[in-house]
């Protein structure tokens, strides 16, 4: 073999190195850190911790709609990103549907939430209906009960809803809970949950007969607001503990003055300092403290560099100590966004 042919050769091989170590890495990039899913869910289901949170895409006459939705939808596909949280009630359903449609992935790779009101058994199997035709998909991921209460119920059918009848909270909470395992059992939802669930609320739904646990219960938890009794109690139920608004709403913090500091908990000087030690921004430490919780984290953005750094959280550590330090956080006056579900029957 002459010297021209061993180095052609040689070549070759190296470009076939190359294309098969490319492949390898990008590969490995992709895939997410999950967590297993247990109880109302099909065995083996894992839930990627860090998730995109789309709430306001789809509300008219703000900065995010519909078309932003499915913009932010492939932007995080593209990052490797592959849990979307999204809700009937968001009115973001087809923008979400189309981001996935449009990026070219494997419907099994991607990880879909949606949430629908407790509204009836009759009415929550309608809503599924509704929201998987706006998605464009047969099932999704993880289904949740969107509230513990809904207090218009005038057009309910359901007799354990409707207001003209001897129905409770309670009651409506337990009817729409088993319509959901019928969800779940017709595999039109590989998990089903709850979100904005406390305890007492929790409560209903464990104590009704041959029940399927929630797999899941999305609240509001960051450094101003984490209800550590309500996370001890569903991680004691093997309920997977879910933040919505984890970063305490940054964006919304300058426009409507809701925090005395301009970001909310993202500006807390304990924060700060623990950003510069470990060379991370403000609001990786803040879904680090979620995570090295248990935590499954929903960021809500549309910035493709928030994107990229929100899905960059496993590589440091914070100490037992600095965790509890974010945890020790005085918090302003008001210190949720959301309205505060204690409240509710």
């Amino acid at each position: 073999m002459s010297l021209i042919q061993l180095w052609g050769k040689m070549r070759i091989s190296y470009v076939i190195a190359l294309i098969g170590l490319s492949t390898c890495c990008y590969g490995d990039a992709a895939d997410p850190v999950t967590t297993p899913l247990h109880n109302a869910a099909v065995p083996g289901l894992q839930m990627p911790v860090v998730g995109l949170g789309t709430w306001a895409y789809g509300f008219p006459g703000e900065k995010w709609n519909d078309t932003i939705g499915t913009t932010a939808t492939l932007e995080f596909l593209k990052l490797g990103g592959r849990r979307i949280d999204g809700a009937q009630h968001y009115g973001d359903q087809k923008g979400v549907g189309r981001g996935v449609a449009e990026s070219g992935l494997q419907r099994s790779e991607i990880f879909i939430t949606s949430k629908l009101p407790c509204d009836g058994y009759n009415e929550t199997l309608k809503n599924v209906d509704e929201l998987l035709a706006d998605l464009n998909m047969t099932y999704v991921d993880l289904l949740l009960i969107h509230w513990p209460y809904s207090p218009s119920k005038v057009f309910t059918k359901d007799p354990n809803c409707r207001p003209d009848t001897a129905a409770t909270a309670k009651t409506c909470r337990q009817s729409v809970w088993r319509a959901m395992e019928a969800v779940f059992k017709s595999g039109r939802a590989k998990a089903i949950g709850v979100s904005n669930f406390e305890i007492k609320h929790l409560q209903d739904i464990i104590n009704m007969p041959n029940v399927l646990l929630p797999a899941v219960n999305q609240v509001e938890y960051h450094p101003y607001w984490h209800e550590d009794d309500l996370r001890t109690f569903c991680q004691q139920h093997n309920i997977t503990f879910n933040s919505y608004s984890p970063l305490s709403c940054p964006d919304w913090a300058p426009k409507t003055h809701l925090w005395p500091l301009p970001h909310g908990a993202l500006d807390e000087k304990v924060v700060t300092a623990l950003g510069t030690t470990h060379g991370k921004t403000p609001a990786q430490v803040v879904l680090r403290w979620a995570w090295q919780q248990g935590v499954v984290v929903n960021p809500r953005t549309y910035s493709t560099q928030h994107m990229a750094e929100n899905l960059d959280i496993f590589d440091f550590q914070l100490t037992a100590a600095e965790v509890a330090s974010i945890s020790a956080i005085t918090p302003p006056k008001r210190n949720k966004v959301c309205p505060d579900p204690s409240k509710d029957p």
